[in-house]
């Protein structure tokens, strides 16, 4: 969906939306490809009477992971999978998480630490976990990985028995995101922004409203327009783009 070639013209606040929405759907779609690898693999490893599967029972994901990552190309700087707590028998916590480089990514999960990274109380985490559903957080400045803006999308993951085993996740820069749609967002012709449900710009055609910047001082118009099933909704700020 990111060739602009096949976006409608003229490009209307709604269309940006319905473009918007389409990338999340590619994104989740990946998600899902994942996720649907973790399950499948949870219940052939709990099918028979045994102990409970261990983190290295997970290395079968990786061809999956590492292919969702190449697939995407920049779209992805990291994706994997972020497991619920206690699930595994030989960490309570856990996470398989994977660069595009290759590399997995080490964090430090040791309540004791004083570098401990405590995903469990973060939103891509919490709102799949205890409201079953996709989530996308950010942007959030990436220090784990590439310092840089990022929003970390996520999906719960169940076994085919509904236990929850936590998520599957992508974290997606935010100049990517920009790649991807800022041809279109240019072609609308007026200033227009994304931004998330705390107010937080995600990118637009207004140099006044940076990444990651508050929205509270904007006038905002009364026809703002939802994303749909996502968090995001669209700004138009009424003057022509200076592009």
């Amino acid at each position: 969906m990111r060739d602009t070639d096949s976006f409608p013209d003229p490009a209307t606040i709604e269309s940006l939306a319905d473009s918007v929405a389409k990338l999340a759907d590619e994104i989740y779609l990946s998600l899902t490809v994942i996720g649907t690898a973790l399950t499948t693999l949870w219940d052939r490893l709990t099918e028979k009477p045994r102990s409970a599967p261990r983190s290295t029972d997970l290395a079968p994901l990786r061809e999956t992971i590492i292919g969702e990552l190449e697939r995407h190309g920049k779209l992805f700087a990291g994706a994997g999978v972020v497991m619920a707590d206690g699930v595994l028998t030989d960490h309570p916590r856990h996470l398989d998480w994977w660069l595009p480089d290759a590399q997995r990514l080490m964090l430090e999960l040791n309540p004791e630490s004083e570098y401990f990274y405590d995903y469990t109380t973060m939103d891509w985490f919490t709102v799949p976990r205890e409201q079953g559903r996709r989530w996308v957080q950010g942007p959030h400045l990436d220090y784990a990985c590439t310092d840089e803006y990022v929003c970390t999308f996520s999906i719960p993951v169940t076994s085919t028995s509904g236990t929850f085993l936590g998520i599957a996740g992508a974290d997606v820069p935010v100049a990517a995101i920009e790649e991807a749609l800022l041809p279109r967002f240019q072609a609308f012709g007026r200033r227009v922004v994304l931004v998330n449900s705390e107010g937080r710009v995600i990118m637009g055609t207004d140099p006044e409203f940076t990444t990651g910047s508050k929205t509270s001082r904007m006038d905002r118009p009364a026809a703002t327009v939802p994303v749909e099933a996502m968090p995001w909704s669209l700004y138009p700020l009424g003057s022509t783009t200076s592009h």
